[in-house]
């Protein structure tokens, strides 16, 4: 076909407009395709745990009649009033002891002249890499009642019996405070960072000194961050489900989650009852979400940084930085090697016993033998890896086209897929693993008892957590690299291919690797989807705990933690190369 002259002026006014109408096409078909997989991600979770809630259940597991007896057992029977407590108390007390560690920490590192502040980085990192039941696990050989800080106590203060009871409230907040540390001084880091300090340096000119400056300056500019990381830490630990298990239950201490797990473990499983604990669990995470959303977008009112000459300077310690380095060393030590030092120690022994001279005579590599050659064991590592593997390509792909939906286009729905991609942080682990087992044992989809099960669980619990890197990313590259690309000829497609992806790289390689750990360290959900035809590796060392089968858990909890590490440091070192602050 060809153009005459007085034709090819129209021709190639034409040419933007038709290139943009095709666009909007693709835009549109994507916006359906990507919103149809999120809502079948989504929804039907939130709809089964309802449901759940209002039936009664057959003894096959179908549901049969309609009723409120579940709410009305729940909110006018004893059952409620202590486990709800008992969250309450746990998730304010770690929140508040997780704030106070990470924030010192991160406040040493970001803002102080401190030698060796590169640490802090490194060993928030690292403990990614370590799985929150080992962490839990390793702590337990360190302070239960025949561990060896008890052991040390008791010969130090004369006491016949146990000095510290790892198993009651105190031990719970102590433990999910230290494992929350690290995320709390990432979050506060960033904030601390870019802090103008001419603040600072006004109270310093007035004669305040540094512990008056920090107290009455930089504490109170950094209110919001310290409410929100506060609240952050709060819904996480509300939602918690390894601690108050492995900690809380041999002491008698039931929080919301531990109750729905009990209620699921019974002959025949009280799935009502566990709906409705669900059902509160997720109305006070969604109320507290949104709390945390409100003052995360009124942050704007604290701001310090501006266009004038804004320059970051370090507060000198003076001789007080060594004692500081020193603190950011135990920090380190007390977080990573200690409870692995102790996992470790009992990999290597026929039997669990105190760190002593005489426990040296006993040390045999037998236990690695067995971790190695068992058949569970090796399945249950193969699990882990391809489930990681697969839920963090879904995630990643998924959310990167959800993130340039909503970021890139004008569509009118795109406001619901950003609904449907955040909606699963109000689900927690367990009201997740749980919606997703009524579920798939009602519908006549054969994926029950099999690994896909597991993926559509962990792909729509991190669907958020992808969306952040991703969204992130995308904010980071201007759009006029692609509208150049359109005007030029090009396909969504090839845009997306040759300038899209390669530039957002950094971004989805970092999600990619976090969402993998999340995945291979996952048990809330895992410990109610799994079956012993598809174990992993969390319930696997559950199981093992269960039986008191320390020295194959330890061997096997070392392998695992050194495999996840390994990938932890990968994100470090792609996340310090890129300037990737999550």
């Amino acid at each position: 076909m060809s153009f005459s002259r007085s034709d090819q002026p129209r021709a190639l006014a034409n040419f933007p407009a038709s290139i943009a109408a095709s666009r909007v096409s693709v835009e549109m078909w994507v916006l359906i395709a990507v919103s149809v997989v999120t809502t079948y991600l989504v929804l039907p979770p939130l709809f089964s745990v309802l449901q759940t809630s209002l039936f009664t259940t057959k003894l096959n597991g179908e549901l049969d009649q309609f009723t409120w007896k579940y709410y009305r057992d729940l909110l006018g029977g004893p059952q409620l009033a202590g486990p709800l407590l008992n969250t309450f108390l746990f998730s304010v007390g770690s929140a508040v002891l997780a704030t106070f560690i990470g924030g010192t920490v991160a406040w040493l590192v970001t803002r102080t002249d401190t030698p060796l502040s590169s640490l802090g980085y490194f060993t928030a990192f690292a403990s990614f890499g370590t799985p929150f039941i080992l962490y839990t696990i390793g702590w337990l050989l360190l302070l239960g009642k025949a561990g060896p800080v008890n052991f040390w106590l008791r010969s130090l203060l004369d006491q016949s019996g146990p000095v510290l009871n790892v198993y009651s409230l105190g031990g719970m907040v102590f433990v999910e405070a230290l494992l929350w540390s690290p995320f709390v001084f990432l979050m506060l880091a960033a904030s601390f960072r870019s802090m103008d300090p001419a603040l600072e340096d006004a109270s310093a000119a007035c004669g305040a000194g540094i512990w008056q400056t920090l107290r009455r300056i930089s504490l109170r500019l950094m209110i919001p961050a310290f409410f929100s990381v506060i609240l952050l830490i709060f819904i996480r630990a509300f939602e918690s489900f390894e601690i108050p298990t492995l900690v809380g239950l041999p002491g008698d201490i039931r929080v919301l989650t531990t109750a729905i797990y009990l209620d699921t473990q019974r002959m025949p499983p009280s799935y009502g009852s566990a709906g409705a604990f669900s059902v509160l669990l997720m109305l006070v995470a969604g109320a507290t979400l949104y709390l945390y959303f409100r003052v995360t977008r009124e942050a704007s009112k604290f701001e310090t940084i501006t266009g004038k000459g804004y320059r970051p300077r370090l507060i000198s310690l003076g001789r007080a930085r060594y004692l500081a380095s020193a603190a950011l060393l135990l920090y380190a030590f007390i977080l990573l090697v200690v409870p692995f030092l102790i996992m470790l120690w009992a990999s290597l022994l026929p039997f669990y016993m105190q760190p002593s001279l005489e426990g040296l005579a006993k040390l045999t590599i037998r236990n690695y033998q067995t971790a190695i050659n068992f058949p569970k064991i090796t399945q249950a590592i193969r699990n882990s890896i391809l489930l990681g593997i697969g839920s963090a390509t879904v995630v990643m792909v998924l959310t990167t086209l959800a993130s340039w939906l909503i970021v890139r286009t004008r569509l009118r729905g795109r406001w619901l897929l950003d609904l449907l991609t955040t909606l699963p942080l109000m689900f927690p682990g367990i009201v997740m693993g749980l919606a997703i087992l009524r579920f798939y044992l009602i519908v006549p989809i054969p994926i029950y008892g099999t690994l896909g099960i597991l993926m559509i669980a962990y792909v729509t619990r991190y669907v958020p957590y992808g969306i952040r890197y991703t969204h992130a990313g995308l904010l980071q590259v201007h759009k006029e690299l692609e509208e150049a690309a359109y005007t030029s000829g090009a396909s969504w497609f090839h845009c997306l291919r040759k300038i899209t992806l390669p530039l957002l790289t950094p971004y989805f390689v970092g999600g990619w690797i976090f969402v993998f750990l999340l995945s291979a360290k996952e048990l809330s959900m895992s410990i109610l989807l799994t079956s012993p035809r598809t174990p992993v590796v969390s319930v696997a060392v559950f199981d093992l705990w269960e039986n008191a089968q320390v020295g194959e858990l330890a061997a096997f909890g070392v392998l695992w933690t050194a495999i996840l590490v390994t990938v932890a440091v990968s994100y470090y070192l792609i996340a310090r190369r890129y300037g990737i602050q999550q």
